[in-house]
């Protein structure tokens, strides 16, 4: 009797045990746009390719490991985080508030456009380890900007959401 309830016993945990791992692998095996700020970047995909929204390219999507900050918790953030690493990857111009509409920069920012940011990135290899928030000025750059950091090693990269267009509290801001 003890064996006949062994085998169904051992049955269903064989059933269960692969059940996890095929869901394991198909979690892993996820691909997402590479993040552009759109509402597609919230899209999974099965396969490598390219976004049908924004054409980006699709990653897989563990490798999107960049966190995310509410532009109205910057300001108190950075007050409570003296030496996080502040980087705008918008242009000179829009960093120099000679674009319109102005939307301001953050104080002690450094400014590395998006289309520099690959042949740049060395510049920052300093603040490897450190915390880097990236803002750009709608969050459709700055996004890209976080995935390309974190690609090039850097360990702690945080993407302000929305970017400076939505950011109310202006303690911050030079």
């Amino acid at each position: 009797m003890k064996k006949l309830i062994q085998k169904p016993v051992l049955f269903l945990a064989l059933l269960i045990c692969t059940s996890a791992f095929s869901q394991t692998t198909a979690k892993s095996e996820l691909y997402a746009c590479l993040p552009c700020g759109r509402d597609c970047d919230k899209a999974d995909y099965n396969k490598p390719g390219q976004c049908q929204h924004c054409q980006m390219a699709l990653v897989k999507k563990s490798t999107v490991v960049f966190k995310t900050i509410e532009p109205g918790k910057i300001c108190a953030y950075i007050a409570s985080h003296p030496r996080v690493v502040l980087l705008d990857v918008r242009t000179k111009e829009e960093f120099d508030g000679k674009a319109e509409p102005n939307f301001g920069s953050l104080k002690n920012a450094i400014n590395i456009p998006i289309q520099e940011l690959e042949g740049r990135a060395a510049e920052l290899n300093k603040f490897k380890n450190k915390e880097i928030i990236v803002y750009c000025s709608h969050s459709h750059r700055s996004p890209q900007a976080s995935y390309l950091l974190t690609q090039k090693g850097f360990t702690d990269i945080t993407n302000m959401a929305g970017g400076m267009s939505v950011m109310e509290d202006n303690s911050c801001k030079k």
